[in-house]
């Protein structure tokens, strides 16, 4: 692929990555993945099996959750290997069990039809880390319920694509008309491109429980959205509109085609996706 003005790609230095030397996870750096084995990774590494039994639960994990997703999986195990390390459950969670707690365990993976499936799920959790006290203790199953729900209801997701934020850069640049016209049908020829290799799904994505971010509520007017700016897990809130001291900072939990749908649309889904129960829509 030929980009256009290619200079506005932003640059990533593949050489600065490390792999785990068992399971050959990619880290961004020598020093990320040197944090990682002494904070959580080591006792959660497969080591590269194919049979290891933590891929056999990512396996699991798919098959139940749709759309088919692992980062809430991974969000648990890094959990586990945090309080395997550090001999504690880390003490950040306790803010988010409050939150879990204070709004009820209602995301839709603990309906009944899927209270089964979790419990083969923390089945498979114990087998590989029961043998330790303490995640005998995280894994109890009101501890695991509460746990399934802080992620689902407190995670954020994390997109970030180099190739996105490229388009972004050409969108400023000082163009004509028709200079314009020309870039953008090239980016489209690009997009189509890239969908006949790799799809769509060109960000690369993951999870995330941040403590500040996740107090913040929704409004179908937000004044401040949720972004990524360095296209890594740093996030920033930023602001929509000026707002006066003293108002709320609200964020959208809704997508932007969802903001522009009926009153009712809207409703249904922060009942039935997003779980709100306590809220008036205008």
């Amino acid at each position: 692929l030929t980009l256009p003005i290619a200079d506005h790609m932003p640059s990533v230095d593949v050489s600065s990555f490390a792999f785990c030397p068992g399971c050959k996870v990619m880290f961004c750096s020598d020093a990320c993945l040197k944090t990682a084995l002494a904070q959580y990774h080591t006792p959660v590494c497969t080591n590269g099996e194919p049979d290891h039994p933590l891929v056999k639960l990512d396996e699991l994990w798919r098959n139940m959750h749709y759309p088919p997703e692992t980062t809430s999986l991974v969000m648990i195990i890094k959990i586990i290997g945090l309080s395997i390390t550090s001999g504690k459950i880390p003490e950040i969670f306790g803010e988010f069990y409050q939150a879990v707690e204070n709004r009820g365990n209602t995301h839709k993976v603990l309906k009944p039809e899927f209270i089964s499936q979790l419990d083969l799920l923390r089945d498979g959790l114990l087998q590989i880390f029961g043998s330790n006290s303490l995640v005998q203790q995280l894994l109890l199953r009101e501890n695991f319920i509460s746990l399934i729900a802080l992620i689902g209801m407190n995670g954020q997701g994390i997109g970030t694509s180099s190739f996105a934020d490229y388009c972004k850069r050409l969108e400023h640049l000082p163009l004509t008309k028709d200079d314009k016209d020309n870039l953008d049908r090239r980016i489209e020829v690009l997009y189509d491109k890239i969908d006949e290799e790799v799809g769509r799904f060109t960000d690369v994505e993951g999870t995330g429980l941040y403590a500040l971010q996740s107090k913040l509520n929704h409004s179908c007017d937000p004044n401040v959205q949720i972004v990524f700016s360095s296209s890594n897990h740093e996030l920033s809130v930023e602001a929509l509109r000026d707002i006066p001291e003293g108002e709320e900072l609200c964020i959208s939990y809704l997508s932007c085609c969802q903001l522009e749908s009926s009153r009712h649309s809207r409703r249904k889904f922060l009942l039935e996706v997003c779980h709100l129960e306590d809220f008036s829509c205008t």
